[in-house]
């Protein structure tokens, strides 16, 4: 018998939901976030988590107030893993109130940020214009006629 070698299957996924938590790390190669965003796979079920690591654009959106808890985001990347179960200090099978899935080189696709909580918006400015109704138009000046053009 050979012995294979197994390679990753393309498991792209692409997601929608809220983020529920976001925390800023200090590890070993430099400040990176961890988020976790909650996602629904029915209707009125418990949500499922859904974990990744980001150190690049999203980071900077965070640090820059625009990833608030509670934005909806459309993420897209690979399953790394998936659990429903952990094992407690006292070496019990406890089941997770969601089941979690991690995942890996995850991307924000264009108009993937979503709406955030009414909370976290801020005042949008408000143009103001001059409304003309037809009956406050004046009318035009019809003795003054314009030449045609001579082509």
């Amino acid at each position: 018998m050979t012995d294979y070698t197994t390679y990753a299957a393309f498991n792209s996924l692409t997601v929608n939901g809220r983020i529920s938590n976001i925390d800023l790390v200090n590890g070993r190669n430099g400040e990176f976030i961890a988020v976790t965003v909650i996602t629904n796979f029915m209707n009125d079920d418990d949500g499922a988590n859904i974990k990744f690591l980001n150190s690049d654009g999203l980071l900077s959106l965070y640090k820059n107030g625009k990833l608030p808890v509670g934005r909806m985001i459309t993420l897209t990347g690979h399953i790394k893993s998936i659990a429903e179960t952990y094992t407690n200090p006292q070496g019990e099978v406890v089941m997770l109130k969601r089941p979690t899935m991690e995942m890996v080189d995850v991307q924000v696709p264009t108009g993937g940020l979503g709406a955030k909580p009414k909370d976290k918006v801020e005042n949008a400015v408000r143009k103001t214009g001059v409304v003309v109704r037809p009956t406050d138009a004046k009318p035009a000046d019809v003795s003054v006629i314009d030449e045609t053009p001579v082509f």
